[in-house]
């Protein structure tokens, strides 16, 4: 894959748009391309996480982009995610809960048949993510290109001197106000804040090279730590719907 696109602070906030997306639907599709030709766990996580960073992107720039396409490539990234959503669980599960479990009791019939029972559904999972991920490639990514050469030939106004710094601005208010409210502990809001924990961490990378070292530093690692701590939070919570699955039971806390 190319190095990602350099910004500079007199650029135009479209132009830079358009830059990274277009470095951001490589990735996307370098990664699809990946699981065309091999069923791998970590091909599955790299096409997640490219593309949290192209949703990232696109919400940063939500001011210059027109309604229509704001609302095209926010349904196409999310029903990408989704696609492969049930996959990585099933992954995580079997990596981070079942496989040490057995590890540590390795003659335990149940830990054995629960292992195949998750290995099963991680199967029909993959079918059913492949099946969703083709069409994608038929349909809404050719639109998501044709999008980026109109946008490059509007003309746009403002700076990424300022837009940048704002844009990360109104992301942190919003991660405060989703910490505020998770302060409850219950597990709907704790994850709501680690999406928007995401999203401040993604849009910062992105836009790094416009922003003050205040972002690209100190915060950007405090969001790292935090997005650790959430993850296993909601790790543990997925853990234990899928266990649940696995056993036929309900999950008490659903």
């Amino acid at each position: 894959m190319s190095r990602p696109p350099e910004l500079h602070r007199k650029m135009r906030p479209a132009a830079a748009f358009v830059a990274l997306a277009d470095a951001g639907l490589q990735a996307v599709h370098h990664h699809l391309d990946a699981l065309q030709h091999r069923d791998e766990v970590e091909d599955v996580h790299d096409l997640r996480v490219a593309v949290r960073h192209l949703r990232a992107v696109t919400w940063a720039f939500g001011p210059v982009l027109p309604d229509s396409v704001k609302a095209r490539w926010k349904q196409a990234l999310h029903d990408v995610a989704d696609a492969a959503g049930d996959v990585r669980d099933w992954d995580v599960f079997i990596a981070e809960t079942l496989a040490p479990a057995l590890a540590q009791q390795p003659a335990n019939p149940v830990l054995a048949a629960l292992i195949d029972t998750a290995q099963a559904r991680r199967t029909t999972a993959h079918a059913s993510m492949m099946t969703r991920l083709s069409r994608y490639r038929q349909a809404p990514l050719p639109t998501l290109k044709r999008d980026l050469a109109h946008l490059a030939a509007r003309p746009s106004r403002g700076r990424m001197r300022t837009f940048g710094p704002r844009r990360i601005r109104k992301a942190r208010a919003d991660v405060r106000e989703r910490a505020r409210i998770a302060r409850d502990g219950r597990t709907e809001h704790v994850h709501q804040l680690r999406i928007g924990n995401k999203r401040l961490r993604y849009a910062i990378e992105a836009l790094s090279d416009v922003l003050p070292g205040r972002y690209r530093n100190k915060l950007r690692k405090k969001l790292v730590a935090r997005q650790t701590e959430l993850g296993a939070v909601i790790d543990g919570a997925v853990a234990r719907r899928l266990m649940c699955e696995c056993l036929g039971v309900d999950d008490p806390q659903a």
